[in-house]
């Protein structure tokens, strides 16, 4: 009897649970978002379960598919060692989407639950009850839990920390603090800075009654165990630090660096984007920092509040982003812990005036941060207070919070218009793409890559996604990525951006770098330069392109970087098909050329839509999408390939975008943390011969352009045949390492699409042989003459170190038991 009414409650939290994600988010749809969760955490994790079946490699280095071939570090936060995704290997059956989904729920119960465990062993039963109750309805809590992930999926074994807090400051034992900073950090080592932040200063303030002295010597024993649990986690965070280090951001930094302190409620109230609570966890935060008169009573609120009120350490926990208020959702359990200690408190003491302090000074910080609306939520808290005593059977401003805080998450919820429906999510995962992908990869058995082209939402939803582990494609969207091919196609390239997130490396439609990168299959709805239709389908036609350079070939058809870097558009991207571009070879070479052609943008003056010719350029000012179609003037029939470029100014901080025949370029707004800079829009684009115009979509805004240069050109006549007549054959792929092979007329230089690193090692014949950079940002190497075996292997930068820490960590948790056995002493791991 005893044992069923302890499972009564966390089974009826765990009810509750399921009650909240139902009436959130599964009544309208799947647990699912068309944000990052499309297309991010649902299919890498599927992929890494798909290589792991492939491989059998727990720890691989590489991803050959994503990105045109990428450290696989680089998608590290998504999944790569979560221990919840691991068990997935044991479930090939089960789809990974739904996989996801299921464990989301589960993860949001889990936290739940062990959230009231902890609390349970502070105070009473109804007090625990209605906090937990609390961190059930904050706000991150349901709407990460379809929407970015790693938010939260960290929680449980973040409470699970607490609880192991706790058992090692009582009973000195570990295993339970270990265990679960280790699962917190694989599942989510970005938030888990926080969340050892927030164990450091909960564990530092169970040791302020034992006086300085022993506070200090036990601060710095737990500090010990916490780092001994990132030392465990080696083999994640090492080879994540090298693939993140020197990365840049964006944002004002200057601005965050020198503001000393900010007022920022939403970090505390009702946001998914900070802690998500009602205007009590401030009142509460607030009492216990001018209400306790010991210094050792208030360090954990006065920690607490520094934290979030000192933009450096925002700025700190954001990776030096920016200062934003999603990492302080790590200390949610703290912030209900600290409602539990006020109501506990004012349910004891004597009332004085000093209690209505707390909500003076919350009214005025929310004053002070242009909260006003949430005055009502401090008034209605200071009402429950003044009559609680009419109420004392339970904490009613606690239960009132609960209210406010279910009614505020089902509106965010509800109106984030994020929610994937049930049927669109099917059309995603559309079973006949996947089936026609399959069947060529069957069909087809050489080494290429092939691409999904649908446009829009679903390209941006297939950013990451491939249909099969034998499917190569060149995008790919990371916080990571390889910074040579980030840079060729921004920079050296110059390829259009049509997503407003500058580390969205979407695929292109435009069919000189789909020819350059071995793109031979395209799945889309218009034909490409280059491409003949090999069948019609009805999500989609199947083009295939048999001129397309293979991934890897020998050649003697090279040109100097000091040559290629003399080449202004478009013959830097046309050059590319007539040579390969080597550090050493000769200065020697001459290309064909793209035909300049005049175009003049058609003025339009209407009330609400206007198009102007200035000195400079063009001015526009446009209150809706206008399309504007401009014929090409003295082009041949045999012209099918247009070229445009120009410069863009936006004079509003809004994005504005502009297509040409379908491509588009994009100008994110300055103030948006990922803007993309994108000011110089270039287009390669398919010049219909039926129909020669050039078709723009000017969107809405304030813009002006300038500088503008058009061309137009046949790809048969840009394209050198010679450069290709030595591809490589890929014979197998072993896990990290390429095994190919090459018969060679002569002595040449290997030429890859595959981002150069210099993780990279290659062997040919057994011998290794330097890496050479090719293509201003390719692998490549000089291969001499004959039959050659060729080995492209891939090593990531601080895998090793990475294991050394894993291993020292292991090795100190058997000193740590050998050395406590010595003493006569039982471990109890």
């Amino acid at each position: 009897m005893k044992k069923t009414e302890k499972i009564k409650i966390p089974l009826l939290l765990f009810g509750m649970c399921l009650a909240v994600c139902w009436i959130f988010v599964l009544q309208y749809g799947i647990l699912g978002s068309d944000l990052d969760w499309v297309n991010q955490h649902s299919v890498l994790p599927d992929y890494f379960r798909q290589r792991f079946y492939d491989t059998g490699q727990l720890f691989p280095d590489i991803m050959w598919n994503l990105g045109a071939g990428q450290n696989i570090y680089n998608f590290s936060y998504y999944g790569l060692f979560n221990p919840i995704i691991w068990i997935s290997y044991l479930l090939p059956f089960v789809p990974m989407s739904l996989y996801i989904q299921i464990t989301s729920i589960l993860s949001y119960g889990a936290s739940v639950v062990i959230f009231y465990c902890w609390l349970k062993k502070k105070w009473d039963d109804r007090i625990t009850l209605a906090c937990t109750f609390l961190f059930l309805l904050a706000a991150p809590l349901v709407y990460h839990s379809y929407n970015q992930l790693m938010f939260v999926n960290y929680m449980p074994f973040l409470c699970a920390a607490f609880l192991g807090v706790d058992k090692y400051v009582e009973e000195k034992k570990k295993a339970l603090l270990l265990c679960s900073v280790c699962g917190m950090i694989l599942t989510s080592f970005f938030f888990s800075i926080g969340g050892l932040l927030a164990l450091g200063i909960y564990g530092a303030s169970k040791f302020t009654e034992k006086g300085i002295k022993e506070f200090l010597k036990n601060s710095v024993s737990l500090a010990g165990v916490l780092l001994h649990s990132v030392l465990l986690c080696g083999i994640l965070l090492i080879p994540t630090a090298f693939v993140l280090f020197g990365r840049g951001g964006s944002g004002s930094h200057a601005e965050m660096a020198v503001s000393l302190f900010t007022v920022q409620p939403m970090r505390f109230l009702y946001t998914p984007h900070g802690v998500g609570m009602s205007a009590l966890a401030l009142i509460a935060l607030f009492d216990d920092m001018i209400c306790r008169r010991k210094w050792q009573e208030k360090f954990l609120s006065v920690s607490l509040f520094l934290i979030f009120t000192i933009p450096f350490v925002g700025y700190v926990l954001n990776g030096g982003l920016y200062d934003k208020g999603k990492v302080f959702i790590p200390f949610l359990p703290l912030m209900c812990m600290e409602v539990a200690k006020y109501i506990d408190r004012i349910k004891k003491r004597e009332s004085t005036f000093r209690d209505i302090l707390p909500y003076l000074i919350t009214a005025i910080f929310l004053i002070a941060g242009k909260t006003f609306w949430a005055l009502l939520d401090c008034g209605v808290m200071l009402v429950c207070f003044l009559i609680r005593k009419r109420f004392s059977a339970f904490p009613l401003a606690v239960w009132v919070s609960c209210v406010i805080l279910f009614c505020s998450g089902w509106t965010i919820n509800k109106g984030s218009d994020h929610i994937i429906p049930k049927e669109d999510y099917e059309k995603i995962l559309d079973r006949d793409t996947k089936a026609e992908v399959e069947e060529i990869l069957g069909k087809d058995t050489g080494w290429y890559r092939m691409e999904e082209q649908q446009g829009g939402k679903k390209e941006l939803q297939d950013i990451n996604r491939i249909e099969d582990s034998r499917q190569w494609i060149t995008s790919m969207y990371s916080s990571a990525y390889n910074e040579e091919y980030y840079k060729f196609r921004r920079e050296t390239y110059d390829i259009n951006e049509h997503f407003r997130n500058n580390m969205m490396q979407a695929v292109s439609d435009n069919p000189l770098f789909l020819q350059l990168m071995g793109v031979k299959y395209v799945i889309g709805n218009h034909p490409l330069a280059g491409y003949e239709l090999l069948e019609e389908g009805e999500n989609g036609n199947l083009y295939v392109n048999s001129h397309a350079a293979p991934i890897g070939y020998v050649t003697n058809e090279v040109v100097s970087k000091k040559n290629y870097q003399t080449l202004d558009f478009p013959a830097n991207q046309t050059a590319f098909l007539w040579k390969a571009v080597t550090e050493s070879a000769g200065d020697d070479g001459d290309f064909p050329v793209m035909n300049t052609c005049p175009l003049e943008i058609l003025e339009i003056n209407e009330e609400e839509n206007q198009i102007k010719k200035t000195s400079f350029g063009w001015s526009f000012s446009l209150s809706t999408e206008k399309k504007v179609s401009i014929p090409m003037k003295d082009v041949p029939m045999t012209e099918d390939l247009l070229s445009v470029r120009f410069q863009v100014k936006n004079k509003k901080d809004k994005d504005m975008y502009i297509r040409l025949c379908g491509q588009t370029n994009r100008l994110t707004a300055k103030s948006h943390e990922y803007a993309n800079h994108n000011e110089s829009f270039a287009y390669t684009v398919t010049l219909n011969p039926e129909n020669q115009t050039a078709d723009f979509i000017f969107g809405p805004g304030e813009y002006e352009i300038s500088n503008l240069e058009v061309f137009t050109g046949n790809l048969s006549e840009l394209r050198n045949e010679k450069l290709y007549e030595t591809p490589l054959k890929l014979e197998k792929t072993e896990g990290d390492t390429l095994i190919c092979s090459v018969n060679n007329k002569e002595a040449g230089y290997l030429i890859t699409s595959i981002p150069y690193d210099e993780g990279f090692e290659i062997h040919i014949n057994g011998e290794k042989t330097s890496v050479e950079k090719v293509n201003t940002a390719f692998v490549g190497a000089k291969v001499p003459k004959g039959k050659c075996t060729i080995e492209i292997s891939y090593k990531a930068e601080g895998k090793t170190l990475g294991f050394l820490c894993t291993g020292a960590g292991i090795l100190l948790l058997f000193g740590y038991k050998i050395r406590c056995n010595k003493k006569g002493r039982m471990v109890q791991y």
